[in-house]
């Protein structure tokens, strides 16, 4: 205790050395965690915005079905595949879904589709489906009312109320032609989604397809996205991988995953950077302190005290600074992240309107996450320790006689 007391004494004997040390550290950690928590949260955003969306955390399909998406490599979808689906842990929520693509026609104006059938209830506790509807009502269990995206209404003429009509292929070649009541018209951000979209409940589009009982894919839900590889073991070991492929969601979108890691590795090459400079700056005031005090530790050594002592006690002065340091800077980033985990950044502009063109929230939220708090912590602290490898050195190289001569 004796020690402790003494070192900090001494660290307040020059004030402003202590606080200009401090606050090298305190602004590398403070921006360290902001930087940090913009891009985890950046990626749990756009992670959350594919889940729930489209894919869900893991998908289950027929086999070859991703490289192929043609409705022959649909699978069949009876209460034992969802019964082995819903009795694995972990797993929250499950949605099937029969998507294919058919021609939609009002009037004299065509146009492509992606048609997808899905359980109303389900899609939407997964993708909120019904907020997104513009005007009429939501898709019912029964009936053969559809949901129509507003861009491909616009195109169309189409309002609430009339008759589109579908034509396509089916399953094993089948053709497919229905007539349909538009009930609601949906707005999605993405203008691609937004221009091709139709829903109708999954009973009427296995009708519409002659694809009775079968399904293109069932997208999951997880309790805790952090088990997902458990999970997804778990699913293979219980489901014919010679028949069915498991696939996360990062599995499915190869190329945002790239992105995202492109942009997550030059936000660590910042905050390396910015290590590297708070280290330097942390190192040449610890030089300017030691040459300093020479004459000072020579007096001291002198006078009885152990060199392993007065070690011990500038090692403790270097750790309390570093502290200082930490713990305002973690203590004024913590609310910051908490704010703005809450209260997301607002993106506008040109930044914005790409953001929505490939259907993303303009939205910028932080994370508040202990892990990565603690790994810049110790990152900081690491750095402090280094920095008194070389007082330590010139304590234990000390000459008394040339010291107490400077």
């Amino acid at each position: 205790m004796r020690d402790i007391r003494l070192a900090w004494r001494n660290i307040w004997r020059n004030k402003r050395r202590t606080m200009l040390t401090a606050a090298s550290i305190f602004l590398a950690i403070f921006l360290a965690l902001i930087v940090r928590s913009l891009q985890i949260g950046w990626f749990d955003h756009l992670t959350d915005i594919v889940v729930q969306s489209y894919t869900g955390h893991i998908q289950v399909h027929k086999k070859g079905y991703w490289d192929d998406r043609d409705i022959n490599n649909s699978m069949v979808y009876n209460d034992s595949v969802a019964g082995v689906v819903k009795a694995t842990d972990n797993v929250d929520k499950i949605v099937p879904r029969l998507e294919y693509f058919a021609l939609s026609s009002f009037g004299k104006q065509t146009k492509g589709v992606m048609l997808a059938g899905t359980d109303p209830g389900k899609e939407n506790a997964l993708t909120k489906l019904s907020a997104k509807v513009v005007k009429g009502r939501y898709l019912e269990a029964k009936g053969n009312g559809i949901l129509v995206s507003q861009g491909l209404a616009s195109f169309l003429g189409l309002k609430t109320g009339d008759t589109l009509v579908l034509l396509g292929q089916g399953f094993h070649g089948v053709s497919a032609a229905g007539k349909y009541p538009v009930i609601g018209l949906v707005h999605f951000p993405s203008p691609v989604l937004d221009n091709q979209m139709v829903y109708m409940n999954l009973g009427t589009a296995q009708e519409f397809f002659n694809a009775e009982d079968r399904i293109t894919s069932l997208s999951i839900t997880l309790k805790n996205p952090d088990k997902i590889n458990t999970t997804q073991a778990d699913l293979k070991s219980k489901i014919d991988a010679g028949k069915f492929e498991i696939m996360r969601w990062d599995e499915m979108m190869i190329e945002v995953v790239q992105q995202l890691k492109v942009k997550t590795a030059g936000g660590k090459i910042i905050i390396a950077i910015l290590y590297m400079i708070v280290g330097f700056g942390v190192f040449g005031t610890v030089i300017m302190m030691t040459n300093e005090r020479t004459r000072e530790f020579g007096v001291i050594v002198s006078v009885g005290m152990q060199k392993s002592k007065l070690a011990i006690i500038l090692v403790l002065e270097m750790i309390m600074i570093g502290l200082t340091g930490l713990v305002s800077g973690v203590a004024s980033a913590i609310p910051i992240m908490l704010y703005f985990k809450i209260n997301p950044i607002h993106i506008w502009g040109s930044m914005a309107q790409a953001f929505i063109s490939y259907g993303i929230e303009p939205l910028m939220p932080l994370a508040l996450k202990p892990d990565f708090i603690v790994t810049n912590v110790v990152t900081v602290l690491i750095i402090v320790s280094v920095t008194c490898i070389y007082p330590v050195r010139r304590i234990f190289k000390l000459k008394v006689a040339e010291a107490l001569h400077k």
